[in-house]
């Protein structure tokens, strides 16, 4: 018994005595880091939101949660691609997800919208380097199109 009282007093009662002791200061908590979002200009690089944007080609529609292009997505993007007035241009291609799936769902599947259509482009014959994806998810501007959509912008 007599050793259960030491190895109470040895170990547990420091314990006890450090939790009872409210004169200790206490330490200041770790400043949380902000985050800071950047869609203006920095090192030369515009930020392709910072214009106004036009719409290549009508509106790409999904349904569900595909991100799998129809034939009506790549007749729509064949006619981008074969234009000879437009060879040169530089695209845009945002992808728009529908309110209600968790945010970072919403905003992988809208990317991969994107990078489906641009993967198609590509195929086409347009240059990679004309063109950039972004996909926004459902948090986007209150003036860019419905939910289920990708759309190729002129830049």
């Amino acid at each position: 018994m007599n050793r259960l009282c030491l190895c109470f007093s040895a170990f547990l009662a420091p314990l006890f005595l450090f939790t009872q002791c409210s004169h200790f200061p206490s330490f200041p908590a770790e400043p949380v880091p902000e985050v800071v979002y950047a869609l203006g200009s920095r090192d030369g690089f515009t930020s392709p939101l910072s214009v106004a944007l036009k719409p290549a080609c009508s509106a790409l529609e999904f349904t569900g949660v595909s991100f799998a292009l129809t034939g009506v997505h790549r007749r729509q993007l064949a006619s981008l691609a074969t234009d000879p007035a437009t060879i040169k241009d530089s695209y845009l291609i945002a992808g728009y997800a529908p309110p209600g799936l968790p945010e970072d769902f919403a905003r992988a599947l809208s990317e991969r919208r994107a990078q489906a259509a641009r993967q198609y482009l590509i195929e086409s014959g347009v240059e990679a380097v004309q063109l950039q994806t972004v996909g926004f998810g459902f948090d986007s501007a209150p003036n860019a199109p419905g939910a289920n959509v990708v759309v190729v912008y002129h830049q």
